[in-house]
């Protein structure tokens, strides 16, 4: 199993082992009806710098009759911003902000962070910097559990949960491969879908997004065959797409083929922003992985159909 650090600390441990066997018949590709959208997002050329250098946005909905969003902003410095566009609230009034974990009707404390006092209409337009302090606390439970954000106190408090888009769809029309994503479950990966790493960034974030799934058919099969053939030179250059639950489709292109891969030592170190697509190359218990990068090429608003299609995964036989 493939040993991995954290900028924020040590995770816990994955199971990223993708068997090698028979299985169901694949998904028919959708290409000829998405080709259209791909030139479009292939023409919006490299993701702006600019981009690179957020880690992670959280983002809050605060209800109790409140309007507006609260968002929380991780840089791939440590550090991060605050962000209150609130209205609702008492008048010229002080309001401290909490981070919690869990939710809202069982919160525990998790960090404090800067408070506010409300104008004389009872709103608040703010930008408050973030500690690396404050943002190690929040990593350690928001990479990959329910955090909430709380205003106010006592009868004055209201909560929303911290929230953040996650990939739902990956599809290689080139290959046939279109399969819905999901969370990875606490024990062998599922068959009929991909899924992805928690721990590690999800698309249009700084970092690697990690996608994998099973070298059968109907799942990442075509990669591990193509892979085998001049060491895998004809899937470099194909278009990788991938939707996330904010409704929002990437595009990227494959740029390298890595064969035979057993460490993915450091890879929480890689600040630039990457997709990988993994599967194995033998059966299960091999340890060798097949490992494909891409490059984000651009994004662009997708319908809500698209980017949430219903997943049917099983157990794996």
């Amino acid at each position: 199993m493939p040993r991995m650090r954290a900028p924020f600390g040590r995770p816990s441990g994955f199971r990223l082992t993708a068997s090698r066997a028979t299985g169901r018949r694949g998904v028919a590709s959708r290409a000829a009806a998405l080709a259209a959208l791909v030139v479009l997002v292939a023409s919006l050329a490299a993701p702006a710098v600019a981009a690179e250098s957020v880690r992670r946005t959280w983002t809050a909905g605060i209800g109790g009759g409140l309007k507006g969003t609260a968002k929380l902003t991780a840089y791939v410095s440590r550090t991060g911003l605050l962000s209150l566009d609130l209205k609702g609230l008492q008048p010229s009034t002080i309001y401290p902000v909490i981070v919690y974990r869990g939710t809202c009707a069982s919160p525990t404390l998790v960090t404090r962070l800067p408070g506010f006092r409300t104008d004389a209409a009872g709103g608040i337009v703010k930008r408050s910097p973030l500690t690396t302090t404050m943002l190690n606390a929040i990593w350690r439970y928001g990479r990959t559990g329910a955090i909430a954000l709380k205003v106010g106190s006592g009868s004055l408090g209201r909560c929303g949960a911290l929230r953040y888009p996650v990939a739902t769809r990956v599809a290689i029309p080139a290959l046939a491969i279109d399969l819905p994503v999901v969370r990875p479950p606490n024990a062998y990966p599922l068959c009929n879908v991909a899924m992805y790493i928690k721990e590690l960034s999800q698309p249009r974030e700084a970092g690697v997004t990690y996608l994998y799934a099973h070298a059968r058919k109907g799942m990442f099969l075509p990669l591990l065959e193509r892979s085998k053939i001049n060491n895998g030179a004809s899937l470099l250059g194909m278009t990788v797409r991938v939707w996330t639950s904010d409704d929002v489709l990437s595009a990227y292109q494959i740029i390298r083929v890595r064969r035979h891969v057993t460490t993915l030592d450091g890879i929480f170190g890689i600040t630039s922003e990457q997709l990988w697509l993994q599967t194995s190359e033998g059966p299960n218990g091999t340890r060798e992985k097949l490992i494909i990068i891409a490059r984000r090429l651009g994004s662009l608003t997708s319908d809500h159909a698209s980017a949430h299609p219903t997943p049917h995964p099983i157990i794996c036989s």
